[in-house]
């Protein structure tokens, strides 16, 4: 870290075809989140920079507020502004109680989750268990029930992102929560943890940041229950004005939103002929691909090209890029 959320990391920009990862090449980064209550960015405009660049290929803020979309690709002095995904960031007001909240769903929804509420209830005996976590030694014995419930997620399996084992984030946690700045839930079946839910509180808002649920459960809707319990305790506090869905879009997070604002991972990259050139690669091939996965799915050629990545045309596409004269592409797979 160097200041106020940035950290340098290798930050993947992914090639595919539909929903086929076909590769990722690799930028060295200057990275961070934008909070919620940022100044919307308006067209013309270039995010904050890091206080140094120290050699690398740029910058990126994920869920930077925006006024209105951006040109996905534009230039600038001595760089590019390359906003390949846009969307809505949702977020849940929390004023009033927990009643009132709930009273602004339809009647339908409201029904749909009490049933969900009764059956996970149900299924662990009548009472559902659910088990509430900030103190630093609450969070010293979150993590380990935790993480097994992660490691079984698919957020972990097919897309590396599920709540992190490493001591670095262990301590970070810790710390966090000295300043009662976690909170943390898990839901339990029968002594069985199926579901978690890591959030951390920055200031007044409380950020939807690690969550997942054991596949295997599916069935009792874990995530959507331990979401509305956790809902009802952050209403209960009173001490809070924001949970923020952060970035990316999803049906759970537009069913509990009260709200939502335009946001867009913006990248600044400079111009350099390596970094450029995997950008205009990526930004030629995400224009193709979602038309791409179209023609796959008709002609149902689909699962073959899957069968073809996983057995190394991966590395046959590195090599064509590379004598086109695209640079150095580090990693692809």
């Amino acid at each position: 870290m160097i200041d106020a959320g940035w950290e340098r990391a290798a930050v993947p920009l992914k090639f595919q075809m539909g929903d086929i990862v076909l590769g990722k090449a690799m930028l060295s980064l200057f990275r961070r989140s934008a909070q919620l209550d940022e100044r919307p960015l308006h067209v013309g405009d270039t995010p904050r920079p890091p206080p140094v660049l120290d050699g690398a290929d740029g910058y990126v803020v994920w869920s930077q507020p925006i006024a209105r979309k951006l040109p996905v690709l534009s230039a600038r002095r001595d760089a590019i502004l390359y906003t390949p995904r846009q969307y809505r960031r949702f977020s849940i007001r929390l004023c009033g109680d927990f009643e009132q909240y709930m009273g602004s769903f339809s009647a339908r929804t409201r029904s749909g989750l009490r049933r969900k509420l009764r059956k996970m209830a149900e299924a662990s005996g009548g009472t559902i268990d659910c088990r509430e976590y900030r103190t630093p030694a609450q969070i010293s014995a979150f993590f380990p029930p935790a993480r097994k419930v992660s490691s079984k997620t698919y957020q972990e399996r097919l897309l590396k992102l599920g709540l992190p084992a490493d001591e670095e984030f262990f301590k970070s946690a810790q710390a966090f929560s000295t300043d009662n700045g976690v909170r943390a839930y898990l839901l339990f079946v029968n002594g069985e943890p199926i579901s978690y839910l890591y959030c951390l509180v920055r200031g007044q808002v409380v950020s939807y940041d690690y969550h997942g649920y054991d596949p295997a459960y599916a069935k009792l809707s874990p995530g959507t229950v331990l979401q509305t319990i956790a809902l009802k305790s952050l209403f209960a506090e009173q001490r809070f004005t924001m949970f923020d869905f952060r970035e990316g879009e999803g049906e759970h997070k537009e069913r509990f939103s009260t709200e939502s604002c335009l946001c867009g991972d913006v990248y600044v990259v400079s111009r350099r002929v390596a970094p450029i050139s995997r950008v205009m690669l990526h930004y030629l091939m995400d224009r193709t691909s979602a038309s791409g996965g179209v023609i796959l799915d008709r002609l149902k050629l689909k699962s073959r090209l899957r069968r073809l990545v996983r057995g190394g045309l991966g590395a046959t596409l590195l090599i064509q890029v590379e004598a086109f004269g695209v640079g150095d592409l580090p990693v692809w797979g």
